[in-house]
This record gives structure tokens, C-alpha cells and sequence, in this order.
């Protein structure tokens, strides 16, 4: 937190530490909600610019999609094991830390990449070391569970060949024993003991086999058996998988070694991907809140336009409901329209208990916050915040039993901070001055301190009950007054602060609202005394006229947008069709032209041919066949097709999808039409056809109607994976799933063969949890029994 400009009481009289809660909670990364709830408002011009830019840079960017992936498990956490090495990184952290080095890199080059640059993005991205080659290596040398992959060095491809081999050669040695000492084991299965492979002596035969024992079985009816010609065998599988298992540990060491000596490096890409996170995260709160970034307002003005505090938005309920555990309020909120400026830069505000003074005071503060953060703000465009020096809010109850302060002088401390902090670079927030003693002597502490800040140019926002406060405010230059606005009709607050003469505290009237004791509030009101109700009547009035004069304004503006955003959308449409007619004449003479000279070109060849067809005897279709040649490059004029009214049938009217005319249908046949077009007969196909409204009178004779088929071209039934490796074969199937659901099947078959059974294990685990697939079994004899698997698709 920086003290300076936001102490913590301060920081808590607002609330920022929620609303940094509803930010963090759009982050992807616990990396960009740690960057999160460190925000601290910008001390310097210079700083609160460039993080500006570094906002809207993202924002344009983040059009193309999203620039940091979600990470649900922690990232920082992943960096200091990398460090200290306590406890070590397994394989699937360094594959973590790759997907967070392919991440970064990735927006690396999409910030590199923009038109127009980005200044602020690509100063950051300009100093990042390149990493790819350590992504590189990861992806080479570990699958996606962070596992040794088979290929990852010419070492381990020997090993796994020389383990395979020798483990085949066992087999074979084992089965044929199997076979010849059949009545002297107990079951006819090959287990793996301790690395070795062996066969199930029954407990009497024990003796009668010469070889080794290691061990009875669950059942105790017999033993693990090593017959003794294959223990060199059984040696040299259990040496070589204990190389396989060393090669794989040199390999994973090689990758974490490599990765802290990039540490400093890799720490610069965390950095980076925080930063990216916070930008998103903010952009996200001001699509759900409908914010933007306030524009930085000059010194000793501020303007809040239809501003939202964020804590009431019911556009945000579900945000805190997740964030901090309970929605809020999530009825409508009435918007804050609030200036602050050379004539008038500390507002006294009154009106009602319950009517909103507190909500409005906070709102100024925390969106001032906010802005200077670099956030976006639930406010109208037209809104403009200060960057301060100092900010200073007093809310609530300041009473610290811990120190034995009382609520006042718990409350006279806060003010002497902003009595400290008055300038012509602070804003000072104080609810209800001059309360919690002596109404007299309240007013007198209250109004000094309202004429220091005048006096000192602050900008402030100053809630009170006491009437003596509103009038000396009313007589100062640089200061207004305003009030909450209550219904004296309805006896409710209605939340809209209106500028003007000071409110009443209209305790009474919540009084009667809360339903207390009639004969306690007559009689109160009664010891208030004849002036106190005509002031009240009085007060009554004005707020009358007042909500009258606001309706009349509110009115009037409304008039003035929608007249504006008339005259805006005509003038907008006017140049459009301009533009439009323009380049479609333009292009329909460039055409036209082309198509003038390429046809007295052809029509002098034509004419040639046809003399020549015409002296060949042959007359029939001559002209007909020139025609269509002479006019097959004419050009086109998109036409908007008219929807189709009911079916074909002859006598109606009829237009043709692709060259536009219309005309009425003669004789329809086995998907053959000809169709009558000014007189001329014209023959095509049915399905060029759709019929319109207003068809011609219908001839009498039975109705022939054209239904056109259509024919579904989805994903291939069957995909074929034999002979590949697993994790291309995943790769490969995972996308074989997604053309099988665009394509609606409900069932496909994925064969796999039978092998040593590595890839159909693989491919049926992978399937089991694979959210698209609604469940799986291996094939039918016809199928290919256990070599296939069967899949059945959701939906």
C-alpha cells in the first residue's frame, strides 16, 4: 500500500480491499491475483500514463482472444521450488513451467506483432529472453504427465529395444515351461516379482524344479518360482531396467538443471505473465461492470458521470458472491452524478438517515482510488478523476478499544489527518462532520475545518446532519451544498443527489417508516417547535421543486441524446449508401466494359462457327449453344433471393437461384422444369428453382411436387491407429473426437491393434476420461475384438 496517497484506515473506510477481491477472482493465475491485491494508487504523472497505455494496449489486443491461458495450479509456488529445490520439481512441474513459458512467449510475439506498435507492452517484451529452446527440450524430452518420454535420448531408445528383447525372450522360455511343468504349478500365469519375471510353483512341487524361490503367493497354495535356466535372464532385464530407470533420472536432472540456469530469466517471463494477468483481469471487471478507464481529469476538478459503486452493482452479485462469499444487494442502483471544480470543489452534503450520503461519499473515493491505479471504473463516459497526492476518507466508527480511544477522539485523530493532508493535490472524504458531541461545538470543529479546506483548494465531499455546517458552506466561495433527495409524498428516499439548498435529516419520517411507538414520535415532534416546522415545511418545498426542475432536465437531455444519436445514425447511413452506390457503379461499369469488349471478340468467332455448323447441316441447337457461350462471362448482380412460398408446382410463379429471373412454370418432370420467361421457354433443373408469392392461375391437372435430398458429411466412422506411438496417438484422437461430434455420430470405432498392448491401454485411459465420451468397450468378434474399441459419443 502506498501510505502516502492511501493510508490502510483509509484503504478500509472504502472498502479497496474488496473491491481488489472481485478483480483478483478474474485472474487466471495466482501470479496475477497476487499483482492484484498489491495495487497501489500511481504517485507519479509519468507511472499513472504509461499503465494507462499498457490497459488499452492489452484491450486491443485481447480482441484477438485471450493473451495469459487459466492456470489452476499455483505458479509461484512452482518458482520458489525452483529455487531453493525443496522440495525438488518432478517432471510434471517442469511441464507446468513450460506451459507458463509458452504462454508468455506467445504474447511475447502477439505484442511484437501489433499494428499499431504497442510502446508500453513492447518496451517489456523487447527485454525478455528468449526461453523457446528450454520449451523446446520439455516438450522433446517429457510428455504431457511430466513423464520421461521413450525417444528422449539414443540411450534410452537402446535400452527400451534391449529390455523388450529380453522380456519377449523370457516370455517364450517361460511359456515353454509352462507348458513342459505344467502338473507341478499351481496357475498357468507369467507374474512380474521384484522386476523378474517367474511362474507359480504349486506348494508341493517344491524341490522337484530345479530354480530359485522368492516368496509364497497371497493364497499360500504356492510360490514365486524362478526356474534356473533364465535367471541370467532375469539378471540382465533387471540390470537394464535399472539402467532405463537411471538414464530417465539423468534425463529429468539435465531439464531442472537447465531450468535454474535460467532462473533470473524465467523469473522476468513470471513477471511479465502477471502483469499480462492484471490487464485481462481488469478488462474483464469493466466488461461485467460496463466501466472504462476514467479520463485523467485536470488538477482540482473531478466529474463522476452515472457512476456505480461496485459493492451495489447488481451487474456483480455473482462476481461477489464467488469473490467474497455473499452477492450483496442486487436491486437497481441509483446512478451518482457528481462535480467538483474551481467554483465549487468541497460539496456538503445533507438529506436523510438511509438516504445515501455515506454510498455516495465512498463511491467518489474508491473510484478515485481505482482510476489511479490504472482500473477501470463502473461509470459513464464523460467521467473525469484526479490523480492526488493525498486521499483521506473518515467513515463509520473510529472507536479502538484496544488503545482506549473513544469513538470521537478516534474520530478527531482522522480529521487532524485531513487537516494535515489538506491541499491543492488532496481529497479529503468526511462522513458526517461534527457529530458523535455537542451539536454547538460540533458545528463550530465541523465548519472550521470545512474553511480550511476551501481555504487550502482541496477537493472534498462532506456528509453531515448539522444545518449550521450546510449554511456557513452555502456562504463560502468554493464550496456548495447538495441533498440527498427524499419523497415527501411516499416518505422515501430516492437516493438521487441534487444540488441546491441543504436537506432535512428527516429522522422522524425514517422513524415512522421503522414503525416505532406513534405516541414517542408525536410527542417528539411536538418539543421541536413551530420553526422547526416550517423550516421543515419550507425544506419540503424546495425539494419539490427541486425533483420537478431535476425531472424537467432529465427530460430535456434525454431529447437532446436521442435527437443527437438520430442525427448521427442518418448521417452515417447517408454516407454509406453514398459510398455504396459509388463503388457499385464503379465496379458494374468496370465489368460491364470488359464484358462489352471480350463479346465483340467472341461474337465475330462465333458467327464464323455457326456459318460453319450451318453449311455442316446441323442447325438444330446452333444458335442456343452461341448464346450460352457468348454470355457464359456476363457479369453478375448479387441479388437478394426471394424466400421460398410453398412447393413447385406448375402454373405458379417461379424465380432461379442463380440468375435471377422469374417466370411461370410450364411442365415439371422427373426433377426437369421448363419454365415460360417473357415468352421464351427456358429448361433446368427443379431444384434451381424456388417458388414465390403471387404465383399465375394454376392449371387443372394433377400437382407434381420436387423434394431435394441432402446428404451428411460427417466425420469417417472408424479411426486407425495402428502402428503409432502413444502420444501421437492421442494427439491424433482427441481431434478425431471433435470431427465425430460436429459430425453427430453417436458411435465410432478407434482400432488400435492388439501389440503389446501399451497403445490400446493408453487409448482406452485416455477415453475414460475424456468429457465428450459417454462411455466405451472394446469390439465384437465382427468388430475386431480387443485390437478395436467401440466408443459412444454424448449428445
Amino acid at each position: 500500500m502506498n501510505d502516502e496517497v492511501l493510508s490502510p484506515a483509509t484503504a478500509a473506510a472504502l472498502e479497496w480491499p474488496s473491491l481488489l477481491a472481485l478483480v483478483s477472482e478474474l485472474a487466471a493465475s495466482d501470479l496475477g491475483r497476487e499483482r492484484i491485491a498489491a495495487l497501489a494508487p500511481y504517485a507519479g504523472d509519468a507511472d499513472l500514463a504509461a499503465a494507462r497505455r499498457r490497459y488499452e494496449e492489452a484491450d486491443r489486443l485481447a480482441t484477438e482472444g485471450r493473451l495469459v491461458p487459466s492456470f489452476e495450479q499455483p505458479l509461484g509456488e512452482l518458482l520458489e521450488r525452483l529455487e531453493t529445490g525443496r522440495p525438488p520439481l518432478t517432471g510434471g512441474d517442469l511441464v507446468r513451467l513450460a506451459a507458463l513459458l509458452r504462454a508468455t512467449g506467445s504474447a511475447a510475439k502477439r505484442v511484437r506483432a501489433a499494428d499499431p506498435p504497442c510502446s508500453e507492452l513492447g518496451e517489456i517484451v523487447a527485454e525478455l529472453p528468449d526461453l523457446s529452446e528450454l520449451v523446446r527440450e520439455v516438450d522433446a524430452r517429457l510428455d504431457r504427465r511430466g513423464d520421461v518420454r521413450d525417444d528422449a535420448s539414443n540411450e534410452l531408445v537402446a535400452l527400451r529395444r534391449r529390455i523388450r528383447g529380453v522380456r519377449d525372450q523370457l516370455y517364450r522360455d517361460l511359456t515353454g515351461f509352462v507348458s513342459e511343468q505344467s502338473d507341478h504349478l499351481g496357475e498357468d500365469t507369467i507374474p512380474m516379482r521384484g522386476g523378474r519375471l517367474m511362474v507359480m510353483l504349486d506348494s508341493g512341487a517344491r524341490g522337484r524344479v530345479q530354480g530359485l524361490t522368492h516368496g509364497r503367493s497371497g493364497s499360500g497354495k504356492s510360490f514365486y518360482f524362478e526356474p534356473l535356466g533364465v535367471v541370467e535372464q532375469n539378471n540382465t532385464l533387471q540390470q537394464a531396467t535399472e539402467d532405463e530407470e537411471a538414464e530417465r533420472a539423468r534425463i529429468l536432472n539435465e531439464l531442472l538443471a537447465a531450468a535454474r540456469d535460467h532462473l533470473d530469466a524465467i523469473h522476468q517471463h513470471a513477471e511479465l505473465l502477471a502483469e499480462l494477468d492484471l490487464l485481462e483481469a481488469s478488462r474483464a471487471f469493466a466488461e461485467l461492470s460496463g466501466g472504462r478507464l476514467a479520463d485523467v481529469a485536470p488538477r482540482g476538478e473531478l466529474v463522476l458521470v452515472r457512476a456505480r459503486h461496485p459493492l451495489l452493482d447488481p451487474r456483480l452479485s455473482d462476481l461477489r458472491r464467488r469473490a467474497l462469499g455473499q452477492p450483496g444487494h442486487a436491486g437497481d442502483v441509483v446512478p451518482l452524478d457528481l462535480t467538483l471544480g474551481d467554483d465549487s470543489r468541497a460539496l456538503v452534503v445533507t438529506g436523510p438517515n438511509a438516504g445515501g450520503k455515506t454510498v455516495a461519499l465512498k463511491t467518489v473515493g474508491l473510484l478515485t482510488v481505482a482510476a489511479q491505479c490504472a482500473l477501470p471504473v463502473p461509470a459513464a463516459k464523460g467521467s473525469r478523476l484526479p490523480q492526488v497526492a493525498h486521499l483521506v476518507a473518515t467513515v463509520g466508527d473510529e472507536q479502538d478499544l484496544l488503545t482506549d480511544r473513544s469513538t470521537f477522539s478516534g474520530r478527531l485523530l482522522r480529521l487532524e489527518e485531513a487537516w494535515k493532508a489538506a491541499g491543492p493535490d488532496s481529497l479529503i472524504l468526511l462522513d458526517e462532520l461534527g457529530s458523535g458531541t455537542d451539536p454547538e461545538e460540533g458545528s463550530a470543529l465541523a465548519t472550521a475545518l470545512v474553511e480550511a479546506l476551501v481555504a487550502r483548494q482541496s477537493l472534498a465531499v462532506i456528509t453531515t446532519h448539522l444545518t449550521q455546517v450546510a449554511a456557513a458552506a452555502l456562504e463560502l466561495d468554493g464550496a456548495s451544498c447538495a441533498a440527498m433527495e427524499f419523497d415527501p409524498a411516499g416518505g422515501e428516499p430516492t437516493f438521487h443527489l441534487l444540488p441546491g439548498p441543504p436537506g432535512g435529516s428527516e429522522a422522524l419520517a425514517l422513524a415512522r417508516r421503522l414503525g416505532l411507538a406513534e405516541e414517542w414520535l408525536d410527542r417528539a415532534e411536538s418539543l421541536l417547535g413551530s420553526g422547526h416546522r416550517e423550516l421543515q415545511r419550507l425544506l419540503t418545498e424546495v425539494e419539490s421543486l427541486r425533483g420537478e426542475l431535476a425531472a424537467e432536465k432529465e427530460r430535456v437531455r434525454v431529447e437532446a441524446d436521442d435527437a443527437e444519436k438520430l442525427r448521427r445514425r442518418l448521417a452515417d447511413e447517408q454516407q454509406a449508401l453514398a459510398e455504396e452506390r459509388k463503388n457499385v457503379g464503379k465496379k458494374l461499369r468496370a465489368q460491364l466494359d470488359a464484358f462489352r469488349r471480350e463479346t465483340l471478340d467472341k461474337l465475330r468467332d462465333e458467327v464464323e462457327a455457326m456459318r460453319g455448323e450451318m453449311k455442316e447441316g446441323r442447325k438444330k441447337g446452333v444458335a442456343a449453344k452461341a448464346v450460352g457461350r457468348l454470355f457464359e462471362a456476363a457479369p453478375e448482380i448479387e441479388e437478394v433471393a426471394p424466400e421460398p412460398q410453398g412447393e413447385l408446382e406448375e402454373g405458379a410463379t417461379v424465380h432461379h437461384r442463380g440468375l435471377g429471373w422469374e417466370g411461370r412454370l410450364v411442365k415439371l418432370d422427373r426433377g426437369r422444369a421448363e419454365v415460360d420467361v417473357r415468352g421464351k421457354t427456358f429448361r433446368c433443373k427443379a431444384d434451381e428453382l424456388i417458388p414465390v408469392a403471387g404465383s399465375a392461375s394454376k392449371p387443372k391437372q394433377a400437382k407434381r411436387k420436387v423434394t431435394v435430398d441432402t446428404a451428411d458429411d460427417g466425420a469417417p466412422v472408424e479411426l486407425m491407429l495402428i502402428g503409432k506411438r502413444v502420444e501421437p496417438a492421442l494427439n491424433e484422437l482427441d481431434d478425431y473426437l471433435d470431427r465425430a461430434l460436429l459430425g453427430s455420430r453417436p458411435e465410432v470405432r478407434v482400432v488400435h491393434g492388439h501389440g503389446s498392448g501399451a497403445l490400446r491401454d493408453a487409448v482406452r485411459e485416455h477415453l475414460r476420461h475424456h468429457p465428450a465420451v459417454a462411455n466405451h468397450r472394446p469390439g465384437k468378434r465382427n468388430e475386431g475384438g480387443d485390437g478395436a474399441t467401440v466408443v459412444t459419443l454424448r449428445g
